[in-house]
C-alpha cells in the first residue's frame, strides 16, 4: 500500500519504533534529556523515528512536547498513521456502519460497558454505553473526555462507522477472553489501563489492524523490511509489533509475561528507550 506521505523522507537506513506510555514516557508523564539525544542521533543517522501508542492524536497531543524529535505517528493502536510535523492523517483504518452495529450489538448481550469513537482524525469524541457504576476506571475515563462524550442510542448515528470501541473491565475480569471468542472476526486488542494500572482496557478494530500492521506498511513505504526494524513497548497491545519486527525489546517495568518472550533492558524510568536503541546500534556496526 503506497501512503500519501509529504512528510516522506530520502535515504532512510532503518526504524526505531517505540511504544509511548509506560516505554519513552516517563512515569512523571516527561521524556528524559538522554532519550530526546538518543533520537536526535537517530535521525542524524537517517533512522526513522516512529511513536507506536494506543493514544489517539488528541490524547498523545496534550502530553508529546514539540521538542522530542518524531518523524511519523502510529496511533490508536495502529488505526491510523500520522506525519509528525503536520499532524496530517495518511493512514487510517474503520469499523462500517454495520460493523459497529453488529459488535455494539453483542457487546450489549455481554452486558459490557463500553464505548464507540468517531472515525479518524475525530476518535478522541465517542458515545458511551454504561451501567456497572462500580467500574470506577470507567468512570475516570469518561471524566477526563466528558466533553466529547454523549450517551449512546441507537447505533445508527454512525452513517460514517466508527473508528473503535473500548470496553473497560474490573480488576481480574474475564471479559476479554469472552469478547475475542465472539468477536473473532475482528482485531480485539487487550492492554493494561493507563490510569488505574489494574483494569483491563479491550479494544475492537477491523481485522488486520494492530500496531504492527501499521508499522509494516509504513516500513514498506520506506522498501524497509522488519529486518530493519527496532521495536520498543512494554504491554499487551505491542505484542503484535514486537513479534513482527525483527529486533525487539520490552522495558522491565513491561508485564512479566512479555518479559519471558523478549529481551528487556531497564525501565522507562531508568533510560530503557535509551538502552534498547543503543544495544540494537552496537549489533548493526
Amino acid at each position: 500500500m503506497l501512503l500519501k506521505d509529504e512528510c516522506r523522507k530520502s535515504d532512510i537506513k532503518a526504524i526505531v519504533a517505540t511504544d509511548f506510555d509506560g516505554t519513552l514516557l516517563q512515569s512523571d508523564y516527561t521524556v528524559s534529556a538522554r532519550s530526546k539525544n538518543t533520537l536526535v542521533k537517530l535521525g542524524e543517522m537517517n533512522i526513522l523515528r516512529v511513536i507506536v501508542t494506543g493514544r489517539s492524536l488528541y490524547s498523545l497531543n496534550k502530553v508529546l512536547v514539540d521538542d522530542v524529535p518524531i518523524d511519523y505517528l502510529i496511533a490508536s493502536s495502529g488505526a491510523g498513521i500520522y506525519c509528525r510535523e503536520s499532524r496530517k492523517l495518511i493512514y487510517n483504518t474503520g469499523l462500517s456502519m454495520e460493523d459497529t452495529e453488529f459488535i455494539g450489538n453483542k457487546l450489549l448481550d455481554l452486558g459490557c460497558d463500553f464505548m464507540v469513537h468517531q472515525p479518524l482524525p475525530e476518535n478522541h469524541k465517542f458515545l458511551f454505553h454504561h451501567k456497572n457504576y462500580n467500574n470506577l476506571d470507567y468512570k475516570q475515563r469518561f471524566d477526563i473526555y466528558r466533553e466529547h462524550a454523549k450517551p449512546l442510542n441507537d447505533f445508527s448515528e454512525f452513517t460514517d462507522g466508527s473508528s473503535q470501541f473500548l470496553i473497560i473491565d474490573v480488576p481480574d475480569g474475564c471479559l476479554y477472553e469472552k469478547i475475542s471468542e465472539t468477536l473473532n472476526s475482528y482485531t480485539v486488542i487487550r492492554t493494561t489501563s493507563p490510569l488505574d494500572h489494574i483494569s483491563s482496557w479491550i479494544e475492537i478494530f477491523p481485522l488486520k489492524t494492530d500496531k504492527g500492521k501499521s508499522l509494516k506498511i509504513l516500513t514498506e513505504n520506506y522498501n524497509l523490511g522488519s529486518d530493519k526494524v527496532l521495536s520498543i513497548g512494554n504491554d499487551f497491545n505491542d505484542v503484535h509489533m514486537l513479534r513482527w519486527a525483527d529486533e525487539s525489546r520490552v522495558v522491565s517495568n513491561a508485564h512479566a509475561d512479555l518479559q519471558k518472550e523478549f529481551q528487556t533492558v531497564s525501565s522507562n524510568d531508568n533510560e530503557g528507550f535509551s538502552e534498547a536503541v543503543e544495544e540494537w546500534l552496537k549489533g548493526r556496526s
